[in-house]
Formats: structure tokens, C-alpha cells, sequence
């Protein structure tokens, strides 16, 4: 059986932080109202640039053989974001037991919550 523990490198560890910056563009958008200007981040979008910061950060740090796969989500999206606008995503691994990382994750736009919540990430072989 396939043990992740003996293959991670060593600097892998809770309390690391990654920071990523983006913007709003046309295919993270969403139009509840299918009004003409009324479009904002999707959640779904808003998830994806979550996921990508967790998967970023556990990239840098695991074996060449290794990679991660989410299998758990649990945010929040609790304000809107506009077209353009300028956020960032902080991803901060919380835990981490046989091979499965727990992440606090947040969206910001300056100091507006976008939206918070926790990620999991499984280690697995690259295949």
C-alpha cells in the first residue's frame, strides 16, 4: 500500500500561508438577476481560486511524485465582488494527519471578506 508520510518532503508543515492575487474576469462571472450589469464572482468561481491556492501551496512542498486532490469544501460566500475587482486569496494549512491537509482558506478584496471557510486536500502518488 502506497504511505504518503514517507515520501513528503520535510518543510511541509501547519502554519505555512500562500497569498494569491487575481481579478474578477468575464468567465468567473454569474448573473442571478439575468438583468444587463448585474453580474458578480460565481461561488463556484470563487471555490476554484480557493482550491487552486491550497493545491499551490502543498505543490511546492511535496515530492515530484506526489500531488493533492480536494475532497472536501466548506465555505462561505458572504459579499459580493464586481467585475475587475482585485481580490486575494489566503490559503493557511491548519493540520495535516496520513496524508490529508486541512486548509483555512479566504477571498479578500482589501480588507472586505469575500469569502472564508475550510478546504481538504489528500496527498496522492502522480500517476
Amino acid at each position: 500500500m502506497y504511505s504518503t508520510a514517507r515520501t513528503m518532503k520535510l518543510d511541509l508543515h501547519p502554519g505555512m500561508t500562500r497569498e494569491d492575487s487575481w481579478v474578477v474576469s468575464p468567465s468567473h462571472l454569474y448573473n442571478p438577476t439575468d438583468l444587463p450589469g448585474r453580474e458578480v464572482l460565481s461561488s463556484p468561481s470563487m471555490i476554484m481560486e480557493m482550491e487552486n491556492s491550497c493545491a499551490a501551496l502543498a505543490r511546492e512542498h511535496l515530492a515530484d511524485s506526489q500531488t493533492t486532490v480536494g475532497y472536501h469544501v466548506d465555505v462561505k460566500h458572504v459579499a459580493p465582488a464586481s467585475p475587475g475587482a482585485r481580490l486575494t486569496t489566503t490559503a493557511t494549512l491548519r493540520a495535516m494527519k496520513s496524508g490529508k491537509l486541512t486548509f483555512q482558506v479566504e477571498v479578500r478584496s482589501d480588507d472586505r471578506l469575500i469569502g472564508t471557510g475550510i478546504h481538504r486536500r489528500a496527498i496522492v502518488p502522480v500517476t
